[in-house]
């Protein structure tokens, strides 16, 4: 499977660097380009693909078209694509956040398989949790081409696209809470004798180990995360307590505001 790129930005370099250091994709496989024809060349070097100077050309080399581009730049790229992509025999990932499928339809053309995927931002450590959307003519075999190349930066979750807004909040946005949350504890470490730096980094771990146990438990049919909780509490324990404290102080409720919250505005944007 070839795969181009329009578009050479932090999030397709980290799809690039992932799929390439994975094996989910060969390097001689890839091929780049760029508005500023800087950062694909300089991509390109780095892993082996093939930077080109026209969309065009890469769109006639690749089986696969992920746009990469800020989305404001999406219907021009197709339109200047729009002669290759006629026929429908070449699939269409879209990375632009706010586009939705009917819009990517209209400007590539009815018989266009598109796909749309929303990465965040920890596609730059291979740990992203990814939105895959099918459009209305693209088949299940492109959402697996889809899946093959965004599994190589982490996780893949194949949704229905009116779910996008609330799978924005709790993939595409919690990594900020996530970063607060931490800073908010670290914080207290520090409080009470630590050193920022090892704060963050026992709560950061502690994070990190959580989640994993949670998708290990999941994976295997098993524990919910309440359920994982009851493990760590003991009666009359030090855990019960300050988890009933954070409860206590608005803890559920704060974090139903954030959701509810970035779901509002997405709608707004919309």
């Amino acid at each position: 499977m070839k795969v181009g790129f329009i578009g050479a930005g932090n999030m397709v370099g980290a799809i690039v660097r992932g799929a390439v250091a994975s094996e989910g994709l060969r390097a001689s496989d890839i091929f780049l380009t760029d508005r500023s024809g800087t950062s694909a060349p300089k991509l390109a070097e780095e892993v082996g693909a093939t930077a080109l100077t026209s969309n065009k050309k890469l769109a006639k080399n690749a089986d696969v078209i992920v746009l990469g581009v800020k989305p404001y730049a999406v219907e021009n790229v197709l339109s200047e694509i729009s002669e290759v992509l006629a026929g429908g025999e070449k699939l269409v990932v879209s990375l632009a956040a706010g586009k939705p499928l009917a819009s990517l339809e209209k400007a590539a053309g009815a018989d266009v398989p598109i796909v749309r995927v929303m990465p965040n931002v920890n596609a730059a450590v291979g740990e992203s949790m990814t939105g895959i959307a099918r459009g209305s003519v693209a088949t299940a075999d492109h959402v697996t081409m889809a899946k093959n190349i965004m599994e190589s930066v982490g996780r893949c979750l194949v949704i229905e696209e009116a779910d996008f807004p609330v799978f924005s909040a709790l993939a595409g946005a919690s990594p900020a809470w996530m970063y607060q949350i931490v800073d908010d504890f670290a914080r207290s470490g520090v409080k009470y004798g630590l050193t920022k730096n090892q704060a963050v980094a026992i709560v950061a771990q502690s994070m990190l180990g959580s989640a994993q146990m949670i998708l290990d438990e999941a994976a295997a049919g098993g524990a919910a995360p309440a359920n994982l909780i009851d493990r760590v509490t003991s009666p009359g324990g030090t855990t019960i307590a300050g988890l009933l404290a954070a409860q206590q102080a608005g803890l559920a409720k704060a974090l139903g505001a954030a959701v509810d919250a970035t779901v509002a505005r997405d709608a707004e944007l919309a």
